[in-house]
Order: C-alpha cells, then sequence, then structure tokens
C-alpha cells in the first residue's frame, strides 16, 4: 500500500507538472509576441525607412505607366470621339500629381493616427498602454496548484495561449507586410486613375491600406 500510495503520488506529481509546464510556456510565448506586437504596432514607412530602396522604383515605374495609361485613354476618348474620356485622363493625371506628392506622408500620418487610436482604446477598455502590460487572467502561483484535474484544465488553457500568441504574430506579421507593399505599389495603382478601365486599381489599395493600418485597433476592440 505504502509503494503503491508513492507511485501513484510520483505520477500525479508528474502529469501536474507536465501540464503547468505547458500552461507557463503558453504565457511565456504569448507575453513575448505581445512585446513585439508594441514594437510592431507602427512600421516605419517613412521615405528613410526600410523601403527607401524600394519608393524611387515603384515611384519612377508609376510614372511610365501613367504615360502609357494616358496614351490609351486618349486613344480610345479619340475614338469615340469623348469629351469625358479626354475629361478622365486629364483628372487622373491631376489626381496622380497629387498621389505622387503626398502619398507618403499621408500613409505615415494614419499608421501614427491609428497606433495612437489603439493606446487610447487598450488604455479605456483593457486598462493598459501596451500589450506586454495586458494580463487577462489574475495573477496565481501555480507553485501551489497540486490537484491532477486543475493542472490539466490550465494545460488546456495554456495550449490556447499558444494558439492565441501564433495568432496575434500572424496578424501582426501580416499586417505589416501588407502596409509596405500597399505603400509601395499605390503610386502604380495610381497611374490606372487616367484610365477608365483602371481607376479602381488605386481606390482598392486605398482601402486595403486603411484596413490594414487600423487592424490592431479592431483587435483590441474584439478583445
Amino acid at each position: 500500500d505504502v509503494l503503491g500510495s508513492i507511485a501513484g503520488q510520483i505520477v500525479t506529481n508528474g502529469w501536474v507538472a507536465m501540464w503547468l509546464s505547458i500552461w507557463n510556456a503558453g504565457q511565456w510565448l504569448l507575453q513575448l509576441i505581445l512585446s513585439w506586437m508594441d514594437a510592431w504596432l507602427t512600421p516605419d514607412l517613412s521615405a528613410s525607412g526600410p523601403a527607401r530602396t524600394i519608393y524611387p522604383v515603384t515611384f519612377w515605374l508609376a510614372g511610365a505607366v501613367l504615360l502609357v495609361m494616358v496614351i490609351v485613354q486618349i486613344g480610345i476618348a479619340a475614338g469615340r470621339r469623348d469629351g469625358r474620356g479626354l475629361a478622365r485622363s486629364l483628372i487622373g493625371v491631376a489626381q496622380f500629381a497629387i498621389i505622387w506628392g503626398g502619398w507618403i506622408g499621408y500613409s505615415v500620418a494614419i499608421v501614427a493616427a491609428a497606433g495612437g487610436l489603439t493606446h487610447s482604446a487598450m488604455k479605456s477598455l483593457m486598462g493598459v498602454t501596451s500589450w506586454r502590460s495586458w494580463e487577462p487572467w489574475k495573477p496565481f502561483d501555480p507553485s501551489e496548484i497540486t490537484d491532477a484535474g486543475v493542472a490539466t484544465v490550465l494545460g488546456l488553457m495554456g495550449l490556447l495561449l499558444w494558439i492565441a500568441a501564433i495568432g496575434h504574430l500572424l496578424v501582426i506579421l501580416t499586417r505589416d507586410a501588407a502596409l509596405m507593399v500597399i505603400v509601395a505599389t499605390a503610386p502604380i495603382a495610381a497611374a490606372g486613375l487616367a484610365n477608365e478601365t483602371t481607376r479602381a486599381w488605386f481606390w482598392k489599395a486605398f482601402r486595403w491600406f486603411h484596413a490594414a493600418a487600423f487592424t490592431p485597433l479592431l483587435v483590441v476592440l474584439v478583445t
């Protein structure tokens, strides 16, 4: 009986230790990912940032695409003898010039505003000003847990923390990558404004940019 009791206690202690290690690892990973989210909340989209070598290429490529679109639109307007087609080309060129000159500054301002709104929403709804300091659970000492059932529940919750951490990482990485790509290629899409059939290019990119910029705010509101 004594040996059986000792063996049972050893098995129980091992079971508790295993599930608590899963919980602790999940908690650590989630806190690590949340600290990364703080650093990546406002990516550097400025002309001197990581994309500084890409912007000149895409902007000059946008100019070449604009020239092609203007020629095509003028040809279509001449063939149809349609003054509205010519007006569309002129309006598109004016819109492109505005976007060419102010797009990067506008993008930086919108991302900064989205970051400020996100921090304000976190402070109002979650009581914190950074992801790293957010704890959705009440603090407790896992070393005091000796019950196998409680440890199992905590371990399963730890698996959920792993899933949540990976999900947050994918969201923030996808969001930052999308912002970089959209900001760099938006001038090319804006070149389509000079043509009746391609002017939707820029407005689709414009909507996707704002959706990506305000994704962290949506995550806070959902959380």
